[in-house]
């Protein structure tokens, strides 16, 4: 049976507290017994308060702990969404650099760095199927001259855009600078390029370039030919076109000559 403490305890007060027992030889020593289970018991309250507070610390201290690294880890994942976001950003931006230096600003279509890098590695892989082609605008001075730059800018545009389709897949075209166009033609008969570039004069030629009412203008163009020859270099096949060009001009313009 297990002893009831309490009733224990206040039986050892009551007997300390009567003076018949005063006297006794016990008393003292029941007396002694009595204030040191009470300072035990003083010991042990307070070592338990201390592992109370020392749990409530370590509780505080790991609540604390927990909630600084959440604290952290938001900042972490909001750093590395901002990161994301910013190598994104930096990947859309080289894209469009990359695009945008590539691309002749005026027409959209390819520029002279472009079409170069294009024109060596069509060289490298199967340079006796290729044939370039030199266009130019017939007198576009004069067209700039009369009309002004910007109305000069939509001719010029719009020349781009017909022989893009007019050449279609075909061939390569970009704007090579000024009023000039260069085209390639890879693995395509020479026959075929010719009658292509035949029928591209007399689409050009029969070209009306206006903005609905305010003016109606008319052009030709001259293009320059040339179709690879054993020992030619990218830089040879480029000047035949050029030279082919230049003599299509000096004999009468809307024409394409061979070189």
């Amino acid at each position: 049976m297990k002893p009831d403490i309490k009733a224990l305890e206040q039986k050892v007060i009551d007997v300390l507290a009567n003076e018949a027992y005063q006297g006794h030889p016990l008393h003292d020593v029941l007396n002694e017994l009595w204030d040191y289970n009470q300072s035990q018991w003083a010991r042990m309250e307070h070592m338990i308060r201390l592992s109370d507070s020392y749990q409530d610390m370590i509780i505080q201290r790991e609540k604390t702990l927990g909630e600084r690294f959440d604290k952290h880890l938001r900042q972490l994942e909001k750093i590395t969404r901002i990161s994301d976001r910013y190598q994104t950003a930096l990947r859309e931006a080289n894209l469009e650099l990359e695009q945008a230096s590539y691309a002749d600003a005026l027409t959209g279509l390819p520029n002279r760095r472009k079409m170069l890098r294009r024109l060596k590695s069509e060289f490298e892989m199967c340079r006796q199927g290729i044939c370039l082609a030199m266009i130019d605008i017939d007198h576009f001075k004069t067209i700039n001259d009369a009309y002004g730059h910007l109305v000069g800018d939509d001719v010029l545009v719009s020349v781009g855009n017909l022989i893009e389709r007019t050449v279609g897949e075909l061939g390569h075209i970009s704007r090579w600078g000024g009023e000039e166009f260069l085209v390639i033609f890879s693995q395509v008969e020479q026959a075929q390029v010719e009658q292509c570039l035949r029928h591209l004069t007399k689409v050009i030629r029969e070209a009306h370039f206006d903005n609905g009412e305010a003016y109606d203008i008319r052009t030709t163009i001259s293009i320059g030919m040339s179709h690879y020859q054993a020992d030619d270099s990218i830089d040879s096949l480029i000047t035949r076109a050029d030279n082919a060009l230049y003599k299509a001009k000096n004999s009468g313009r809307d024409r394409f000559v061979i070189g």
